[in-house]
């Protein structure tokens, strides 16, 4: 998209809704809006009930990402009713951004999700007061749901500290629904998504359960969400479209990155600049075959950008009426447009047909969210399909900052630690992925070098 169009396009909007949102706000029921022309901009046609909340939301939520209240109630005048938030998202700004436009929208017609992740000490009280300071940034007096964020054991489920808290939140009517999110594992000794999630839902205590879920990656999130139909739990869905690492190229007579600091690094231990290059040109070698096979498919098919397929995967999970509200991130009001349209729809044949494509070419290259059969073979510790994810961020979502600070976070169990590995990991993929070569390239990717 061109972002001079794009900006001044945004600002129109802006105009539009300072000055008319908040009398279509006060009605409490969202409106479609015209563009310059008359046209008539897309809005939510479809609502599913979320569970046992008996909610009826929109099957297009807002996930985080929103920079600007204006553009939740943007989102809102669309048919949007499910905003999904957190204490961690922006450090709580994105929680502000959601209050700065509640006066602008009905409260009984929204359903709101915030959610914290649970600290080593952390007590009946200290998660009082944080969810306090929640409620302080969202301008309300309740949450609709409190989930737990991030959760990687099942025994977290079991919190004694956050369910006494819930408990008196509930009785106080500061939340009503209790929930939770998992990524899946970071580590061998942590729990898998499906194992948490399925805890979770026959726990009784949990409503809502949000999960990756796309079509690369169905069968432990299909399991939980034929679980969750019949315990009644409502679901959503995040991750809804996989992502793959672009191969990095290597120069041998001008090298940077991590392939410059790998061979710096083996001549101090004695192996020529001729021996590190000629390992590198091997692993290079290995992923161009892996990368190859996906020619065809972008021949075939000469998709424009990473969006219009990511909008195709998209319309794959509204295909399952078990999964209630796909949880998109919204970062401007052409996104609002984009996916609001997708709402309500089928996908066609030809769509059906590119995903099934899609997944034969790319199947080597995608790493799945949520997976965890190869941590227990890497010799170096790392959280593979963590790292992957902030990838995704950066390839997938366009989160480039926000990917790389993540990255840096992890300090040394980063890619870096592939460099001259002998790779015990080597054949641990069921799906055939080289897991050395993928993390080598999301290290360039994630690095400043």
């Amino acid at each position: 998209m061109d972002r001079q169009h794009s900006s001044k396009s945004s600002v129109s909007r802006r105009q539009f809704l300072i000055a008319g949102g908040a009398a279509a706000a006060a009605s409490g029921l969202p409106i479609a809006t015209r563009a310059d022309g008359g046209e008539e901009k897309p809005k939510i046609t479809r609502y599913r009930t979320l569970g046992r909340t008996g909610f009826e939301v929109s099957d297009i939520a807002m996930g985080n990402g929103a920079s600007d209240s204006n553009l939740v109630r943007y989102a809102y005048d669309h048919g949007i009713n499910y905003f999904d938030t957190g204490e961690s998202y922006g450090n709580g700004k994105h929680e502000q951004i959601i209050g700065a436009a509640m006066k602008h929208m009905e409260r009984s017609k929204i359903f709101i999700t915030t959610k914290l992740e649970l600290k080593e000490g952390d007590t009946e009280q200290t998660i009082l007061d944080r969810y306090g300071r929640c409620l302080e940034r969202l301008e309300t007096g309740y949450a609709d749901a409190l989930f737990m964020h991030a959760v990687y054991h099942v025994d977290t489920l079991q919190n004694a500290s956050f369910h006494a808290a819930a408990k008196r939140l509930k009785a106080d009517d500061k939340v009503r629904y209790l929930g939770l999110s998992c990524h899946g594992p970071r580590k061998d000794d942590q729990d898998s998504m499906e194992k948490v999630l399925s805890t979770a839902v026959e726990d009784g205590r949990f409503d809502l359960c949000l999960m990756s879920y796309n079509f690369m990656n169905t069968e432990e999130a299909e399991r939980v969400l034929a679980l969750a139909r019949k315990n009644n739990i409502g679901t959503t869905a995040m991750k809804t479209a996989p992502g793959a690492v672009e191969i990095q190229p290597f120069d041998p007579e001008n090298p940077t990155g991590e392939d410059l600091e790998y061979i710096e690094r083996k001549e101090k231990e004695g192996q020529t600049r001729a021996e590190s290059i000629e390992k590198i040109q091997q692993w290079r070698a290995q992923q161009k075959k892996t990368s190859e096979g996906t020619k065809p498919f972008r021949e075939k098919y000469d998709l424009s950008s990473v969006a219009e397929m990511r909008d195709t995967a998209i319309k794959w999970v509204l295909q399952n009426d078990d999964m209630h509200a796909v949880c998109v991130r919204m970062r401007e009001f052409e996104d609002v447009d984009r996916f609001v349209a997708l709402s309500g729809s089928n996908l066609k044949r030809a769509e059906k047909r590119s995903l099934d494509e899609f997944r034969l070419t790319h199947n080597r290259l995608y790493c799945r969210h949520g997976c965890s059969e190869c941590l227990g073979q890497c010799s170096q510790g790392l959280p593979v399909s963590t790292i992957m994810r902030y990838s995704y961020y950066f390839t997938g979502q366009g989160r480039e900052k926000e990917a790389m600070g993540k990255y840096s976070r992890l300090g040394t169990a980063n890619g870096a630690r592939c460099l001259g590995c002998e790779a015990p990991c080597d054949g641990a993929c069921p799906y055939g992925i080289d897991i050395r070569a993928n993390l080598l390239s999301a290290h360039s990717l994630l690095t400043l070098v």
